[in-house]
């Protein structure tokens, strides 16, 4: 009986292309959730100054646009919602963001492209 010698010549490379997407799809999924800590971390800064703002002059809209201008030089996957404050003396202050998901075309969703909220909470006190 002859043994049979199998060529398998260019099997390294069928398995490198099986392999590609799936690298590709990893990385993706990888940048997405850098991106979302990124924005939560964003989010929570922006709680912050808000927070430091109201708790010095009392104004509301001077700590939303605190907020707003801390959100908006972050990137442009990140979209600012609003900065409800809620209290007096004794205040919470809120920042809502909208992160996108960073992959996904546009042009596949009719209604624009899909994100996902974060709302980031802190409470702070007037100084008077």
């Amino acid at each position: 009986m002859k043994k049979v010698k199998l060529d398998e010549k260019g099997s390294a490379t069928i398995e490198f292309l099986g392999m590609v997407p799936i690298i590709f799809l990893t990385l993706m999924i990888v940048w997405q959730f850098i991106a979302g800590i990124h924005g939560l971390m964003v989010a929570e800064s922006a709680a912050n100054e808000a927070a430091k703002v109201y708790s010095v002059t009392a104004d509301a809209g001077e700590a939303s646009a605190a907020a707003e201008k801390i959100v908006n030089s972050s990137g442009s996957y990140i979209s600012y919602g609003g900065t409800p404050i809620s209290g007096t003396n004794q205040f919470t202050a809120s920042v809502n963001i909208s992160i996108d998901f960073v992959f996904l075309p546009a042009e596949f969703f009719p209604g624009g492209k899909p994100t996902f909220s974060y709302t980031a909470d802190t409470s702070g006190k007037v100084i008077k």
